[in-house]
């Protein structure tokens, strides 16, 4: 199986994005992968649009960027190394792209074939972001590969448990099977986590079902299984994550067309705002 070999880590230099690069090189230590680190800018618009002013502007930033990005990996490099000695201090490649944040990063993964992005994540939104999406829900929607989100306040312990949440759907064994494998590296006890709400729709399995075929068919895999009840599948989880001291919660993230993308609200969207713990979004190459 092709393991995590790049990594895509967009940044804007805020503290979160300082925290979650912290993480990412613990990440990208475990898979030994290289770490291509974006930053992307607006197009300045100067006073009556004069191209050469515009231009100018432009440009500065993007010097100024390129210079920032080297010191925001040799920061993080520091404070890594002061409370942990890394195998192996990855590649890290640094580069400024111009345009709309969303739009760049989706297209700078495909063209580098990142196998993941890591992005940090505020935990409080504001009311624009929880109507029309921030910068990490709009890469959870548009990125070809999977995405780990990391909260302004999570730090980086040692990948112990893993909480996978399933909607029991006939192809939830591939899915599990597959974040097992994409995890496995951090060799992490795994508890898949089904959440039924009142009067809904419980999925084209049961959970009893989804326990026998990894028994199965994969008796030496680590994995649990849980049927849980309540009224918000986002504060269940929350709940269980507590009690089993879940270092990541990972999630199947289903590619959506653009009206589902405006229009679904889905528990993978709703998590990305949310969450207090690193968020493992899976997706289908």
């Amino acid at each position: 199986m092709k393991t995590v070999q790049t990594i895509l880590f967009p940044t804007d230099f805020s503290e979160t994005a300082q925290n979650a690069f912290r993480y990412c090189l613990r990440v990208a230590d475990a898979y030994q992968a290289k770490i291509e680190l974006l930053h992307v800018i607006y197009p300045e618009y100067e006073v009556m649009d004069i191209p050469v002013m515009a231009m100018k502007a432009t440009q500065d930033k993007s010097e100024a960027a390129k210079e920032a990005l080297q010191s925001f990996v040799d920061l993080s490099l520091v404070q890594v190394q002061a409370a942990y000695q890394l195998r192996r201090a990855p590649s890290i490649n640094s580069k400024v792209e111009i345009g709309d944040p969303v739009s760049v990063i989706a297209k700078v993964a495909r063209r580098d074939h990142a196998d993941l992005i890591v992005m940090g994540t505020k935990g409080r939104h504001n009311v624009l972001e929880k109507v029309f999406g921030s910068v990490t829900t709009g890469i959870i929607a548009r990125a070809h590969c999977s995405v780990w989100v990391i909260p302004e306040e999570a730090t980086y312990n040692a990948i112990n448990i893993v909480a996978y949440a399933t909607d029991l759907q006939e192809t939830d064994p591939y899915h599990i099977w597959k974040v097992s494998q994409l995890l496995e590296v951090f060799n992490p006890i795994m508890h898949c986590v089904h959440v039924q709400l009142p009067g809904a729709d419980n999925g084209q399995l049961n959970i009893s079902e989804l326990e026998m075929f990894f028994t199965t068919h994969a008796p030496t895999l680590q994995i649990q299984f849980h049927n849980l009840k309540g009224a918000s599948v986002y504060e269940r989880l929350e709940e269980f994550a507590d009690t089993y001291d879940v270092e990541v919660l990972a999630m199947y993230a289903p590619h959506h067309n653009l009206l589902e993308r405006i229009f679904y609200q889905s528990t993978t969207r709703k998590m990305a705002l949310q969450t207090r713990i690193p968020l493992f979004l899976y997706r289908t190459v």
